[in-house]
């Protein structure tokens, strides 16, 4: 295994300086090609290209965003890229302090969760989305300096937006309407517990005392970090953040039929029907024990997941039988060959 060369990178974002390392094998085989593939798509659509870049916190797609910014002005032949945030649609600290929300049933403060996509103002974005296609509009800000919204600070100029954010690709609330205006999107993935490990250093870099960092991680932090990688949909291509902040691709979407696709985006109709894999659900939540059943949700959870992993190994044994290979089994749906021998062997 090749050892790492780091380069290091300086940016302002929201008022603040970062200093950034990123591996340079990283950036030749992983970002220069992704805006190859971005600049040859803006050719073929003849307008700005929208991109949506969705992560949760701390696998610092802020600074991401911005390198893929600068690497597009100054590597030849790539379209130009214009790095654009979701912070600025916060709704003002005054909004925050005179409005609630509803959250797990309960009437909430929003500054108890600012942060959160019940905080943000969506229908403002999605009228600055609207427009951006086909108009040189102006951008609002987040300014931690002040934390407070600044509208109308950036011009948007570039023939590619990149629009970075944790709660872009969510499949509620109104958020999964932003993929119409997206030409692409892509995904940020992480281990949670080396998220945990990033935001609690930097809140401590912050000023914060490890317990405050800890407490306000278990508060804030953590919960948008498993309600990002749990409710959100997916993307043309996922990205993997590493332990140490690097990243490799992990899988792209293959292009699929327009009907298809949207039926991917749409939230599920969970009526059963005749749905194979609900009926499936349905006939496993009945063999539940007598416990599975008395502990609710957790029994719930339970038969979802077992039909879902049933429904899965159905897929594998079925595209096995018409032909596909067992390494390229394994790498679609990334298994060991032990466990996609077992699921073969299944009757």
């Amino acid at each position: 295994m090749r050892e790492k060369q780091w380069r290091s990178c300086r940016f302002m974002i929201n008022g603040l300086a970062h200093k950034i390392q990123y591996n340079e094998a990283t950036i030749q085989e992983l970002f220069l090609p992704f805006l190859r593939m971005m600049s040859r798509k803006q050719k073929a659509v003849k307008g700005r290209l929208v991109i949506l870049l969705a992560a949760p916190p701390g696998t610092g797609k802020s600074t991401l965003a911005l390198l893929l910014e600068k690497l597009s002005q100054t590597e030849e032949g790539l379209v130009s890229l214009q790095a654009l945030g979701l912070d600025g649609f916060h709704h003002t600290t005054a909004y925050l302090r005179s409005h609630k929300a509803e959250v797990d049933g309960k009437m909430v403060p929003m500054t108890a969760i600012k942060g959160a996509p019940e905080t943000f103002n969506l229908e403002h974005l999605k009228e600055k989305l609207a427009k951006v296609r086909t108009e040189n509009i102006r951008w609002p800000v987040y300014d931690r300096s002040i934390h407070d919204v600044i509208e109308d600070v950036t011009t948007v100029k570039q023939d590619i937006v990149l629009l970075e954010g944790n709660w872009l690709l969510l499949g509620s609330g109104g958020w999964q309407d932003l993929r119409d205006f997206a030409d692409y999107t892509v995904f940020v993935e992480a281990r949670p517990e080396d998220l945990k490990e990033r935001l609690i250093r930097r809140k401590m870099l912050g000023g914060s005392s490890q317990k405050e960092a800890e407490s306000f991680y278990e508060r804030t932090d953590g919960v948008n970090v498993e309600r990002v990688l749990n409710d959100s949909w997916p993307a043309d291509e996922t990205w993997q953040m590493l332990p140490d902040g690097d990243y490799r691709l992990l899988k792209r979407t293959p292009k699929v039929r327009l009907v298809d696709r949207e039926a991917l985006w749409k939230k599920p109709d969970v009526k059963l029907g005749d749905s194979p894999l609900l009926n499936s659900l349905a006939r496993r939540m009945s063999q539940l024990t007598p416990q599975d059943k008395a502990e609710g949700r957790g029994a719930y959870e339970k038969g979802f997941l077992e039909g879902l992993l049933a429904a899965r190994d159905d897929i594998i044994r079925r595209l096995h039988r018409d032909g596909m290979g067992e390494q390229e089994l394994c790498a679609s749906f990334e298994i060991e060959p032990e466990a996609l021998k077992r699921i073969l062997d299944q009757t």
